[in-house]
């Protein structure tokens, strides 16, 4: 899940205004809900936080909680794939956030 991430870093670092907006890339679809907890008075550092959270949960807990269950490779793959493919979307709305906040 981190190669995404890392790659919209790369691709976006110079449109930040600070490195906070990093963050944005690791959690670009659950900064969305989490935007709105903002306006009733969570602070930038609980809110990044929540998203660096959301996102170990993301790459950790399907692993351990589907581990003992799936038996064959083709599961363990699709798991993989569903995960890698979260990332990639996490990612890509938060690059579509940086380029929108710079244009």
């Amino acid at each position: 899940m981190l190669p995404w991430p890392l790659l919209a870093i790369l691709a976006t670092h110079s449109y930040f205004d600070n490195r906070n907006e990093a963050i944005l890339l690791f959690g670009g679809i659950t900064g969305i809900p989490l935007a709105i907890l903002t306006l009733v008075g969570l602070s930038e550092t609980a809110m990044l936080s929540l998203i660096v959270l959301a996102w170990i949960a993301a790459a950790i807990v399907p692993d351990i909680w589907l581990a003992r269950r799936l038996a064959s490779r083709r599961a363990i793959f699709t798991l993989l794939g569903v995960q890698a493919a979260f990332s990639l979307a996490q990612a890509a709305m938060g690059a579509l956030m940086i380029f929108g906040k710079a244009a």
